[in-house]
């Protein structure tokens, strides 16, 4: 049986007495809603007196079918100041008068202003088509044109300016921000926490899947993103996990889990990262362990995975004390001086 509580409820501000009366058909969520983002007409308030002053109340719980009914019951009773909306769907004349107001001085952004691409000298009439085109989400562009940020799709964009000293200010812009430009430490946290608590809907997660199928990454961007691979058994060396994987007819995945140390080989085939000189690079400096049970000192867990012939990854559960002990020998980390 659902628990979900249908009806009417009154929100009541206890420093100024002003009251809100809503609907809902999970009254529960519907507050907890109201306390992550209380109805615009109450921010101001919100702000000022705290969450705290605010209190709630189910003052009638009804049929989902009579809800608007008995809502607009409560409006002509109670007459709450914080409502602007009155007869079900229609406004009245006071609450355009409210939104008149509450709308005074805000400017409506002109999404038919034209943008330019610099790579390309070729402008969009509209910011809109402009994002369609190098298949981002309209606000991203519109964030990089504000200036946070540096290209977008690959490419540099400003507003096309018809005033060429504007124009020539936005290049310089451009050009001033450094190659790899990051956000500081403290933007980073504030959008961690404008984050924290907010889950995408399935209609979003649908259109960043449609935004991003069947795009490839250029080449220039996947050969700095991959790392060249050497096969240790044949010595060949591969851009790429990819490439390897194509080559000796295998799943790239598991070539994945090798490199991380989390199967020994594939098909009899193991892998290890190299640098350009193909010289062996590895993520950390390997650290000497010890087998407690045998009192061997080996220099890593692979060398000890390859001489013990057991899993590399079994042992470094063991050494994060993650598991007691694999296949009944326990390890130890020790000093390289010792």
């Amino acid at each position: 049986m659902s628990s979900k509580r249908i009806g009417i409820y009154l929100i009541t501000c206890t420093e100024n007495g002003k009251k809100y009366v809503g609907q809902s058909i999970d009254l529960k969520r519907r507050w907890n809603q109201h306390i992550r983002k209380p109805p615009r007409q109450m921010q101001e308030d919100f702000d000022k007196y705290g969450r705290d002053t605010f209190t709630f109340e189910i003052i009638e719980e009804c049929d989902e079918s009579e809800l608007t009914t008995r809502e607009d019951y409560y409006l002509d009773v109670i007459k709450p100041e914080y409502n602007i909306k009155t007869e079900g769907n229609a406004i009245s004349e006071k609450a355009r008068q409210k939104l008149s107001v509450l709308h005074t001085g805000k400017k409506r952004p002109d999404i038919s202003k034209p943008v330019k691409c610099v790579e390309l000298d070729r402008i969009f009439p509209s910011l809109r088509e402009a994002a369609e085109f190098c298949g981002v989400p309209s606000p991203n562009l519109s964030a990089l044109l504000a200036g946070k940020g540096r290209t977008l799709g690959g490419y540099h964009w400003i507003w096309a300016y018809d005033d060429p000293e504007l124009e020539k200010a936005a290049l310089d812009r451009i050009a001033q921000m450094p190659e790899g430009h990051k956000p500081t430490e403290e933007t980073r946290e504030k959008q961690r926490q404008a984050k924290l608590g907010k889950v995408m809907s399935a209609e979003c997660c649908l259109k960043m899947k449609k935004s991003h199928t069947g795009k490839k990454w250029k080449p220039s961007t996947y050969e700095k993103r991959c790392r060249k691979i050497r096969c240790i058994e044949t010595g060949e060396i591969f851009p790429s996990i990819k490439a390897a994987a194509e080559e000796y007819d295998l799943n790239a995945p598991n070539i994945s889990a090798v490199l991380a140390g989390k199967l020994r080989s594939i098909k009899g085939c193991s892998f290890e990262y190299v640098d350009d000189n193909g010289e062996p690079v590895h993520k950390k400096a390997s650290q000497p362990v010890r087998c407690i049970e045998t009192n061997q000192i080996f220099k890593s867990m692979d060398e000890a995975g390859r001489i013990m012939n057991i899993d590399s990854y079994g042992i470094g559960l063991v050494l994060r004390g993650k598991r007691e002990n694999v296949r009944g020998y326990h390890f130890e980390f020790i000093d390289k001086e010792g």
